[in-house]
C-alpha cells in the first residue's frame, strides 16, 4: 500500500506544488475542511475506491486490523458541515504507520512487511513512535486543505521531528511526493544509507536560516542528537558553561580551579553548545582593540566531535558580525589540528606554561571581512537586541508595540 493521487488539476499547482509537506499552512488551506477518524463503514468505502487506483494495496482485513490497533493511523478528509448539518462527502484519506524503534530499523532493513505490517513493529496510540511510514495517500482535487490539517498534527509532541518514509506507487505519485519535500533514498539514524526503495521526508529544521551562533531552540530537539549553539544571556546558562568546563578541565584534564576560573568570565561573551537539549560544550570570547581572543573551548567527552567544530564556526561568525577579523588563541598541542582546520597558524616558540605542566601554543587566525556586520548605523532597535539575536525583534520592541 503506498501513494496515489487522483488528478490534482490546479490544486497541484496552487496548493502543494513545491511546498514542503510539513510546512503546509493549515490556517490558510484548511479553511472549510475537516479531518476525522472514519468509522468502519466509511473506511470500507474509502478502501474500495483506493483499491481501484493503488497497485498492490493491502487487504481490507489488514487495514482494519491496523486501524483497530491504533485509530490514529488513518485520517479522512471532507468539507465541513453542510446546510443541513451533515458532513460533506469524503474526499480522500491519509494513512500512516507509526513505527516503534524496532519497526523503524525493520523498515530500513527490508524486514518490515508493508502490505501486511507486523503488530510488533507498530506503536500504540499512547506511544511516541520512532518513525512514520506513510502507508497510503489518496487524493482528489479538493484534498490540499485536508492534507494541511494532517500536517498540523505532525507538529504535536507525539510526532514532532520524526523521520517520515514512504513509497511511490505511480509516476504521478512520485512527482507529487518530490514536490512535497520527499527525496529518493532513506538513511538510518546513524547516517548509513538504506538499500530499500524508500523515499524520505526530512523534518524541517526550525533553525534554518539562523546564524551559526543562534541555532539552539529549547525543546525542539529534545531527545535528538542534533548539535546547536546559542549565546549565553542568563546567569543560569553561564553556570552551565562553567559546569562543562569543570567536567572537562578540572576533572578530565586535572587543571587547577584557579587556572580555569580566572576572573574574566564576566567580561566575555560565552557560547553554549547543546546536543539535543543537553548542555554539552562552550567557548569564551574576549575582546581587545582590533582582535578577539578565543579561549575555554570545552566539550564533554561523550559529545566530542562535530560540536567543537560547530562552536568554533559559530564563534567566527559571531565576531565577524561585530566587525572583527583577527582571532588570537592559546591551545594545547593535542588540539592544534582542530584550529588548523579553520586556517589558524601557530606562532614560533616553545609555548607557554601556567600552573601546570601543560604547554599552550599561540595561534593566529585571520578571517574574511564579513559580508554584513554591525555598525553604529545599524539602527537603534537592532543595537539593543540580545547578543546574537540581531535579526529579529527583541523584548523592548515587543513592549513598545504592545
Amino acid at each position: 500500500m503506498s501513494y496515489h493521487s487522483r488528478t490534482l488539476v490546479k490544486h497541484r499547482q496552487n496548493i502543494i506544488k513545491q511546498r514542503h509537506f510539513l510546512s503546509l499552512d493549515y490556517k490558510r488551506y484548511g479553511k472549510g475542511m475537516i479531518a476525522f477518524h472514519p468509522n468502519e463503514d466509511e473506511l470500507l468505502s474509502l478502501y474500495e475506491k483506493a483499491a481501484a487506483r493503488i497497485p498492490a494495496i493491502a487487504s481490507f482485513k489488514t487495514v482494519l486490523r491496523v486501524y483497530r490497533r491504533n485509530p490514529d493511523t488513518i485520517l479522512a478528509f471532507s468539507r465541513g458541515a453542510q446546510d443541513d448539518g451533515s458532513r460533506g462527502p469524503i474526499l480522500g484519506f491519509l494513512a500512516h504507520l507509526p513505527l516503534n524503534a524496532k519497526g523503524h530499523l525493520a523498515l530500513l532493513d527490508g524486514e518490515f512487511n508493508t502490505p501486511d505490517p507486523q503488530n510488533c513493529y507498530l506503536a500504540r496510540q499512547h506511544e511516541r513512535p520512532a518513525a512514520l511510514y506513510y502507508w497510503a495517500m489518496y487524493f482528489t482535487p479538493d484534498i490540499g486543505g485536508g492534507l494541511a490539517l494532517a500536517t498540523e498534527r505532525m507538529t504535536s509532541d507525539k510526532y514532532r521531528g520524526l523521520p517520515i518514509f514512504c513509497k511511490a506507487a505511480t509516476q504521478e505519485g512520485w512527482e507529487i511526493l518530490r514536490s512535497l519535500g520527499f527525496t529518493d533514498g532513506a538513511v538510518y539514524p546513524d547516517g548509513r544509507k538504506s538499500s530499500q526503495p524508500l523515499m524520505q521526508c526530512l523534518p524541517l529544521d526550525p533553525a534554518a536560516g539562523r546564524a551559526p551562533y543562534d541555532t539552539y531552540i529549547p525543546g525542539v530537539n529534545a531527545g535528538a542528537k542534533t548539535p546547536s549553539v546559542t549565546v549565553v544571556h542568563k546567569l543560569d546558562d553561564l553556570m552551565k558553561a562553567l559546569a562543562i568546563r569543570a567536567a572537562t578541565y578540572l576533572e578530565d584534564q586535572y587543571i587547577p580551579y584557579d587556572e580555569d576560573v580566572d576572573g574574566n568570565d564576566f567580561t566575555a561573551t560565552h557560547l553554549l553548545g547543546f546536543v539535543g537539549d543537553e548542555p554539552a560544550g562552550c567557548l569564551r570570547i574576549r575582546y581587545f582593540a582590533g582582535f578577539v581572543k578565543f579561549e575555554r573551548l570545552a566539550v564533554l567527552p561523550r559529545f566530542r566531535g562535530k560540536l567543537a567544530l560547530q562552536l568554533i564556526r559559530a564563534g567566527v561568525a559571531f565576531v565577524q558580525m561585530k566587525g572583527y577579523r583577527r582571532i588570537y588563541g592559546q591551545v594545547a598541542e593535542d588540539v592544534i589540528k582542530l584550529w588548523r582546520h579553520f586556517g589558524a597558524k601557530q606562532r614560533e616558540g616553545d609555548g607557554i606554561q601556567y600552573l601546570t605542566d601543560q604547554t599552550y601554543y599561540e595561534l593566529d587566525l585571520e578571517v574574511d571581512a564579513p559580508q554584513m556586520m554591525l555598525t553604529h548605523m545599524s539602527g537603534g532597535a537592532v543595537l539593543v537586541r540580545p547578543e546574537g539575536q540581531w535579526d529579529r525583534p527583541g523584548v523592548l520592541e515587543a513592549a513598545r508595540t504592545s
